[in-house]
C-alpha cells in the first residue's frame, strides 16, 4: 500500500484518526521501505537515533516522574519527543554516575614518578653546588625548609635532585633518590595552604608504586617508590618525625 507524503506527515503530527493511523502502522510493520521513508520524513528520528546510540549498554537506574498516558491522537511525533527526553536524561545520569573522579596531587605525582627508571636518574647532576641551587629554589617556593641534611642521610637512599613542579597552581617539590640498586624513589612536598586539613599517615599503592601520604600544617607529604610490596617503614620513621608540622 502506498501513502502520500502529506498523509505520512499527518500521521507523524498526530492529526489522523485512530483508524487511519492503525492502517499506516500495520503497513510500516510489513514494509521496511515504508518504515525507512517514514523515518526520513520525521525530523526527530535522527535526534532520537543519535541519543540512543550514545547510551551505554548498562545505565544506572533512575526514577522518572509518573505521567499520564498519552492520548491516542497525540501521535508518534510526541512519543518520539518523549523518548528523546528520556534518553537524554539517561545519558546525563550515566555521565554523572560513571564519570572518573578527578586525580589528586598524590595520584598525579605517582603517575609522573612511575615513568622514572634507573636510567632516568643515573646521570643526574647531584653535585653540592647544583643541589644548593635546587634546594634554595624549592624552599623559597614552598615557604619552608626541606631539611636537606636529613634527606641526604636517609637510610638506603642516595639524594639525586630537588625539582620544582606545580599542581593546580600550588608548588610541588619532588626530591629524587636512588636506592642501592639505582631504582628511583621520591619524597614530595606540596604547599596546600593554611586551611588544608591534617591527614594521618596512609599507605597505598599508586601507579604500581608503594606510597605513604600524610598532611600537616598546610603541607602535604608523600614518599613513594619500589613496587606494591616495598617496605617504606625505615624511611618513614625519619620523615614523619621530621615533617610532622
Amino acid at each position: 500500500m502506498k501513502f502520500s507524503d502529506e498523509t505520512l506527515l499527518a500521521y507523524l503530527e498526530g492529526s489522523l484518526d485512530e483508524a487511519q493511523a492503525r492502517v499506516i502502522e500495520d503497513a510500516v510493520a510489513e514494509d521496511p521501505t515504508l518504515e525507512s521513508h517514514l523515518m526520513a520524513l520525521d525530523p526527530y528520528a535522527p535526534v532520537v537515533k543519535q541519543v540512543f546510540e550514545a547510551v551505554p549498554a548498562e545505565t544506572p537506574s533512575i526514577d522518572l516522574p509518573v505521567t499520564a498516558a498519552p492520548q491516542s491522537n497525540a501521535g508518534p511525533l510526541r512519543l518520539l519527543a518523549v523518548a528523546a527526553s528520556v534518553a537524554v536524561i539517561a545519558v546525563s545520569a550515566t555521565f554523572w554516575v560513571t564519570r572518573p573522579k578527578a586525580l589528586g596531587w598524590a595520584e598525579q605525582a605517582a603517575i609522573y614518578q612511575s615513568l622514572y627508571s634507573s636510567e632516568t636518574i643515573a646521570s643526574l647532576d647531584n653535585s653540592p653546588q647544583e643541589l644548593d641551587a635546587q634546594f634554595a629554589q624549592a624552599e623559597a617556593l614552598l615557604g619552608r625548609s626541606l631539611s636537606r641534611d636529613l634527606l641526604e642521610n636517609l637510610p638506603g637512599l642516595d639524594l639525586k635532585r630537588a625539582q620544582v613542579l606545580s599542581f593546580k597552581g600550588k608548588p610541588l617539590v619532588q626530591v629524587v633518590f636512588a636506592d642501592a640498586r639505582g631504582n628511583p624513589f621520591a619524597f614530595c612536598v606540596i604547599r596546600q595552604g593554611p586551611n588544608a586539613p591534617a591527614k594521618d599517615l596512609n599507605l597505598a599503592v599508586l601507579s604500581g608504586l608503594a606510597t605513604a601520604t600524610w598532611a600537616r600544617d598546610g603541607y602535604g607529604y608523600m614518599l613513594l617508590g619500589g613496587d606494591g610490596q616495598t617496605d617504606l617503614s625505615g624511611e618513614l620513621s625519619v620523615l614523619t618525625e621530621a615533617f610532622s608540622g
